[in-house]
């Protein structure tokens, strides 16, 4: 058979390989008596599989005399007798087989290559899929059991045999809703992220290959033409690597198959995508006159897909129109509903998260699907518990929407407590109006609203404070408490206590707005503004009552919250006064009461903070010994008081300021690592008390982050890199809960930065600087909504840097041709040169030290190896 004749038995499989028996005679009619024999006996194979590890559409089926097949059945093939065929494909066969000496008889799957197909290429993919099977184990993917040549040479693997039915039959057979579709794929999900983990892309993820046992447990099959994640595999000759392309199936391919382009684990990303729309909807999301090849891969590449929620609402109009119903009944005779109200349910269910979730996954760009399988099950979950999905736009309505869903009573209580409080205080000021003799009355009711208010600041608010996307429910109810008591303060005169509440209602909108290492909403300049408000407050009162010892703690306060949007900043010289400032009235408060508890925490939170700016200052010795004196302070209050979580708490971060000295500074990486796996210990046991405290779990985050950084100093970038990637996690699941809260989308910013680095180190540049232009864009944003933030600021630089790292690392690989080596140190010495200027402005103000400012010193190194690179490339 020449090559031209099998491209026209392909082009008519594909087309009438769908349509209904009656349909196919007008082709018949035309075809001449070889094409048509062949034709029949290609759709008549295809017919008789029973989708066990079944191949592909573009897989070159028909080469090989079919009765050849048969010569093994009833015979041996290594330890195992074959009892009969269950499957054909392109590249092999698949037999049914038990164990030839009958020592147990559990059923196999054999999986042979067909005789005539044993080219080098072929059998090059056939030995990778042993290779690949061999390395998966897990309960969701069909095991690799045995494996080895027959005695002609052919390899062979065995199988765990699957007794089951495409996933999509199994949904429809067993009439699973919705949510049951939706569990039931984030097990495949879990099978498809662990193989990716193993560095194993499927690349061929449709329902034929997805089985579901009659015990519902779902089995993935076929990883014949995977491509495993390693460098090894990445010599491939090229007539293995088009053998691989031809192994795909069109409807559930990614663009980037398509066309050929590398595949990344966003394909499978894709194809799930697909199959997601499939078991939702009830049809694929591109529709298709023929099948064709060009025909399907121009549909797959221009056209885009319909919403799933109105696919299920076309069908349910359809049904409604021919008076389908579902004909099944269960024992008792009872009819189910029918066809069109069935769709009509599943639309609503469907439109909104759903739709956009596997639109997400179905988007033409790779860059803007889910970054990783685990990510799109994630949104799956979220869904389910109702919780904001990141494939939905993030607006404000949305959020709120969803928030009031999952809080219903708390949001309830809290409106209603602030309409009682606005109904208050404007039924206190009318009474004030109309008389003097409603005077008693009206002092009532303004107490009452002072109760209210004081209420909202200081036990709802604190109640939510720590829940995941209580942000703006707290701006709202701190801002509306907060009008209220400056009203009350205006009418108060000299009500010291009023001026207190107000003050600490200041403090936290302050910490709202943009505090430090708390939910915020990155409004820098309004934080600073309301610390000062409070600052002004509590200064007089202690210039009227200098003796008070309440009015001089809360004054320190003020002064220690300055202190750290200063550094937040980056005004090293008026954080370190300020947290001066605070360090002498506690100190003074300690020596006068030094039997209070409450004063000695904050003279070892002043010790913390002060010490920590001493060496911010370059001033490492004093650093060190207030850190220190910090630690032996709160370990005192800690056995004292074991069980007190905000000692537990101050103690861990006690640990991560000492050791940030000797990281930094000392670069004592060895000291600082046992500093840090101490206050690691203290997280893990607050956030295992306390699972849903975003304030415990970020501290947990932040002590991944620390070890891995430490980690990465002292030469193992491996295991900086998992527990770089475990804070990671919880900062992007705590950020994707609370879009608005900018001090998590930042930190999720610098901690991915980090993972960047080692990925660089770890020999993955490529996928590095991609994920780094994505953080870029999110730091740029958040510096232009607050121009007046150092920290990110300084972040972009550290970006800039790594990027520069990345296309340097890029540039150094030996199969690079000259000229894209050369394109890449340019590009690298431009992101170098971008970070020096950031670090230029911060070292000629003073506001870089220690190891943050020999940053300038070693981006001049990088750009002087540029320059070199380039230099050398183009003298050539």
């Amino acid at each position: 058979m020449n090559s031209s004749e099998w491209q026209q038995i392909k082009e008519i499989f594909n087309t009438v390989i769908d349509l209904p028996d009656d349909e196919r005679a007008e082709f018949w009619e035309k075809l001449d008596e070889n094409i048509l024999q062949k034709v029949k006996n290609l759709i008549k194979a295809n017919d008789d599989a029973n989708n066990f590890i079944v191949e592909p559409a573009f897989v070159d089926v028909g080469l090989v005399d079919e009765n050849e097949t048969d010569l093994y059945v009833g015979k041996q093939i290594g330890d195992y007798k074959i009892l009969d065929e269950i499957g054909q494909g392109g590249m092999g066969t698949v037999y049914l087989a038990v164990k030839a000496d009958e020592s147990y008889n559990k059923k196999v799957a054999i999986k042979l290559i067909k005789r005539g197909m044993d080219t080098a290429a072929v059998l090059k993919r056939f030995v990778m899929e042993r290779q690949i099977l061999a390395q998966l184990e897990n309960p969701n993917i069909a095991s690799l059991l045995d494996g080895g040549s027959t005695a002609d040479g052919l390899p062979y693997l065995v199988m765990e045999y699957i007794e089951g039915v495409p996933v999509t039959k199994f949904c429809d057979l067993h009439e699973l809703s919705i949510e049951e579709r939706l569990e039931l794929f984030r097990k495949i999900c879990a099978a498809v992220s662990y193989a990716h983990q193993n560095l194993v892309i499927h690349r061929d993820l449709k329902p034929s290959n997805i089985l579901v046992t009659t015990d519902g447990i779902p089995k993935l099959l076929d990883f014949g033409i995977a491509k495993l994640l390693n460098p090894d595999w990445s010599l491939e000759t090229d007539e293995a690597t088009a053998t691989a392309f031809r192994l795909m199936t069109p409807e559930y391919a990614s663009p980037e198959q398509i066309r050929g382009l590398p595949i990344t684990t966003a394909s499978d990303v894709y194809s799930l995508g697909v199959v997601l729309y499939e078991l939702l909807s009830g049809e694929r999301p591109y529709k298709i006159e023929s099948r064709l090849p060009q025909e399907l891969a121009q549909v797959v590449l221009t056209d885009e897909p319909v919403r799933p929620s109105e696919v299920a609402t076309r069908r349910r109009g359809d049904a409604k129109t021919r008076s389908e119903f579902s004909a099944s009944t269960d024992s008792e005779d009872k009819p189910t509903i029918s066809a069109s109200l069935r769709l009509r349910v599943t639309a609503a269910q469907l439109k909104g998260d759903l739709d956009n979730i596997i639109l997400k996954a179905l988007r033409k760009e790779r860059e803007r699907r889910y970054q990783s399988v685990q990510e799109f099950s994630e949104d799956i979950r979220r869904h389910l518990v109702g919780l904001p999905v990141t494939a939905t736009a993030d607006t404000p309505f949305y959020r709120i929407g969803k928030f009031i869903k999952r809080h219903r009573s708390g949001v309830l209580a809290s409106i209603l407590m602030l309409f009682t409080i606005l109904l208050a205080t404007t039924i206190t000021t009318w009474q004030a109006i109309v008389a003097k003799r409603e005077q008693a009355k009206a002092e009532q009711r303004f107490n009452d609203v002072r109760q209210l208010a004081h209420s909202v600041v200081f036990e709802f608010h604190d109640s939510i404070q720590n829940l995941p996307g209580a942000t703006p429910a707290r701006e709202l109810m701190v801002s509306r408490a907060l009008e209220y008591l400056d009203r009350l303060a205006s009418e108060a005169g000299q009500d010291n206590s009023l001026q207190l509440e107000l003050a600490e209602a200041y403090d936290k909108i302050g910490d709202i707005q943009g505090g430090w290492s708390t939910a915020h909403l990155g409004q820098r300049k309004n934080a600073h503004e309301s610390y000062r408000k409070a600052l002004t407050i509590r200064e007089s009162l202690v210039a009227a009552e200098p003796d008070n010892v309440d009015f001089r703690r809360k004054l320190s306060f003020s002064y220690r919250k300055l202190g750290e949007i200063s550094w937040v900043e980056v005004d090293i010289i008026g954080a370190l006064e300020f947290y001066r400032q605070a360090f002498l009235i506690n100190q003074k408060l300690a020596d006068e009461l030094p039997n209070d508890a409450g004063i000695r925490f904050d003279l070892a939170y002043s010790y913390k903070n002060f010490g920590h700016m001493l060496a911010a200052n370059g001033q490492t010795d004093k650093g060190l010994e207030n850190t220190r004196q910090a630690v032996i302070l709160f370990e005192e209050l800690a056995l004292a008081d074991p069980d007190n979580i905000k000692i537990q708490a101050a103690l861990a971060v006690s640990y991560d300021r000492v050791a940030e000295i000797h990281q930094s500074v000392t670069q004592n990486y060895s000291e600082a690592l046992l500093l840090y796996r101490k206050s690691q210990i203290i997280s893990d046991k607050l956030v295992a008390d306390d699972s849903l405290n975003t304030r415990f779990r970020r501290s947990q985050a932040v002590s991944f982050y620390n070890i891995a950084d430490v980690t990465a100093n002292l030469g193992d970038p491996q295991t900086a890199l998992e527990s770089s990637r475990k804070s990671l996690a919880i900062f992007t699941e705590m950020s994707a809960a609370d879009p608005q809260n900018e001090d998590l989308r930042e930190t999720a910013v610098a901690i991915q930065t980090l993972v960047c680095r080692l990925m660089i180190k770890t020999g993955n540049a490529a996928e590095a600087v991609n994920l780094l232009n994505q953080s870029l864009i999110t730091l740029e944003k958040l510096f232009a909504a607050s121009p007046t933030d150092g920290i990110v600021h300084f972040r972009i630089a550290v970006l800039q840097q790594e990027l520069g790292n990345g296309f340097a690392a890029l540039a150094a690989e030996s199969k690079t041709s000259p000229p894209k080596r050369l394109a890449k140190w340019r590009e690298a010495r431009s992101w170098f040169q971008k970070s020096a200027e950031i670090y230029k402005v911060f070292r000629d103000a003073g506001k870089s030290t220690g190891e943050e400012g020999t940053r300038l010193d070693v981006v001049t190194g990088e750009i002087t190896k540029c320059d070199n690179a380039i230099a050398q490339l183009t003298s050539k």
